[in-house]
């Protein structure tokens, strides 16, 4: 195969990749079985210079969208950029509380900065008009890192103080309910908190427990 016919292949190959899931964000590492990294390199580069892609930081690279009601170029998805990074640079993250509880609908409060811990050092990334801010964290903070209830661990952390509201507290036990009853994703969540119950604040165990029992109830689990 000449090497351009290869150039060609690998360009077609990593943009249906790409294509499979137009939302995400890309690093090299995410085609490494299609090429060697320089190839990939390179190829990223020249998608990026001819504007079909969108490079947001190194190793960083999205497919270009426009905002349906602006017309203007969209800005990539905060959450497809954090999980990136953690690829990028092999890396643990725990998002802040209020992101975890607006991502998880409890908080309709949008932070302009997001802070991530993460197990490594990196620079901020300005999306717009919000900034990712990852701010280096011992191991024992990174317990919920990669886990599928660290957003409802890290919601309910920001919310402490406002759950000693009666109605706050029904609000946010409601929209939890539903989170755990979710066909797709709550059996993972909850199975997650069963077993990592141990290591919560005793506030959130006496919550958590409360509400994993009406769920199985709901189901009519043991």
């Amino acid at each position: 195969m000449t090497t351009l016919a290869h150039d060609t292949d690998l360009r077609s190959r990593l943009l249906a990749r790409i294509a499979s899931s137009p939302n995400e964000v890309w690093t090299p590492g995410d085609f490494a079985d299609l090429g060697s990294r320089a190839a990939v390199d390179k190829t990223l580069q020249r998608l990026a210079a001819a504007g079909d892609l969108r490079r947001i930081d190194r190793g960083l690279y999205d497919q270009p969208r426009k905002n349906e009601l602006t017309g203007r170029p969209a800005v990539p998805d905060y959450r497809a950029v954090i999980r990136a990074v953690t690829r990028r640079d092999q890396a643990r993250a725990v998002v802040d509380g209020m992101t975890a509880a607006n991502d998880l609908g409890l908080t309709t409060a949008v932070p302009a900065r997001i802070e991530v811990l993460v197990d490594a050092r990196l620079k901020p990334i300005k999306l717009g008009k919000q900034e990712i801010h990852f701010k280096f964290a011992a191991p024992s903070r990174l317990y919920w890192a990669g886990r599928p209830a660290m957003r409802v661990v890290q919601a309910l952390h920001w919310m402490q103080d406002m759950l000693a509201q009666d109605d706050e507290r029904a609000r946010v036990r409601t929209a939890l309910r539903r989170l755990f009853a979710d066909p797709k994703h709550g059996q993972p969540i909850r199975d997650d908190l069963r077993a990592g119950l141990s290591a919560l604040p005793i506030w959130m165990q006496e919550f958590l427990r409360g509400l994993l029992s009406a769920t199985d109830a709901d189901e009519g689990q043991p």
